[in-house]
């Protein structure tokens, strides 16, 4: 048994060094393919060597410097997410008669709620962790009585902490994604407007001049007027965002209407096709996945502009959230967020990548 998976180990590690040595063979020749063992290992080369350099010249400098801020070491970021993850800042309610804060008594970390939760559901002092029913009847004597039951995740110290406050990480996060999808809806709806400029002569001739002209104005630029028109809330992050990245959409999926062969709307009007038709049957089908390839290149400037907008004027956000930091040069906060949101940006293009996969026709 040992020498079987010995001689596999050995099989295995030999067919791992030639594919390496064909790394430097074939490195620049055309039409090659890396082999299925050394690609693991190319793809994850750079990621494993800059998570090592960076660890190493972090601890340099702590060594030099055991306070310093700007390169801080992995044990402080890991110290900041537990800080804006695991302890959630609370907010103190005030009494509306005399005006007096309201004082939060119980566990200052999930940590401490969520085992204050188990020593007291394994004592006994709640009757489930979940039930649908918020009281039982019992009968005594001649009378029903009701006995208000006592639910974990109703009345426990976790439930407690949550409604004193919140995870300033959860927090951000939902400000930041509530508008990026609104954004990201507007931004859709601005294909269809692309999809009838290329169709209709006279939607061209009225819209195309002057969406090429607004997509020549810098986003940024207006920022400060959109400020003063919508003022500082949600509605101007999200128009700061469409007005940035829609316009190239529009003229994306305009210049892609155009390649649409005009022989296949002649065939589709010659087999009597109506408009309808026409435009979502036959020439919406042909360029949405290509849009859709436009949209998810783009997405890294819906998050550009959230950024700034965040950072200018915000009370809660990933933006805000960074250039709050970036005032105390706290280095240990702002790499997680940095790197939080970009997983996100991530996630959002595989999602897109595997939404247009799902083309099976597409450059076939």
């Amino acid at each position: 048994m040992i020498k079987q998976i010995l001689k596999k180990v050995i099989k295995w590690l030999g067919e791992f060094f030639v594919e390496i040595f064909n790394i430097f063979r074939n490195f620049f020749k055309l039409r090659t393919t890396p082999g299925k063992k050394v690609s693991p290992f190319l793809v994850n080369l750079i990621f494993v060597s800059a998570i090592l350099f960076y660890g190493i010249a972090s601890s340099k400098r702590h060594e030099v410097n055991p306070k310093d801020k700007l390169v801080p070491t992995f044990g402080m970021m890991w110290t900041a997410v537990k800080s804006t993850v695991f302890i959630p800042k609370i907010e103190y309610k005030f009494n509306d008669s005399t005006g007096e804060r309201m004082s939060y008594i119980g566990p200052e970390t999930l940590r401490q709620a969520i085992s204050q939760d188990i020593k007291d559901y394994k004592e006994g002092k709640y009757h489930s962790i979940f039930h649908p029913i918020n009281s039982a009847m019992f009968f005594k004597g001649s009378t029903f009585f009701e006995e208000k039951r006592s639910i974990l995740l109703r009345d426990g110290a976790t439930r407690n902490m949550l409604n004193h406050g919140e995870s300033k990480i959860l927090k951000d996060s939902i400000v930041s994604g509530r508008i990026v999808l609104k954004a990201m809806g507007l931004i859709l709806i601005g294909i269809f407007l692309g999809l009838y400029m290329g169709i209709f002569a006279y939607i061209e001739k009225l819209l195309y001049r002057f969406v090429l002209y607004f997509d020549k104005i810098p986003a940024l630029a207006i920022l400060p007027i959109l400020f003063v028109i919508l003022g500082t809330g949600e509605i101007t992050k999200i128009a700061l965002i469409v007005i940035g990245v829609a316009p190239t959409i529009i003229l994306d999926t305009y210049l892609r209407v155009k390649t649409v062969h005009d022989e296949q709307i002649v065939t589709g009007l010659t087999l009597g096709a109506s408009t309808p038709e026409i435009i979502y049957k036959i020439v919406f089908p042909q360029i949405f996945p290509e849009v859709l390839n436009t949209i998810r290149l783009n997405f890294k400037s819906v998050i550009l502009f959230l950024l700034a907008a965040e950072g200018i004027c915000a009370n809660a956000g990933i933006g805000y959230r960074i250039f709050v930091a970036q005032r105390t040069t706290d280095m240990a906060t702002i790499i997680p967020y940095v790197l939080l949101i970009s997983l996100a940006a991530f996630f959002v293009d595989w999602a897109f990548r595997s939404w247009i996969k799902s083309y099976k026709w597409l450059n076939k």
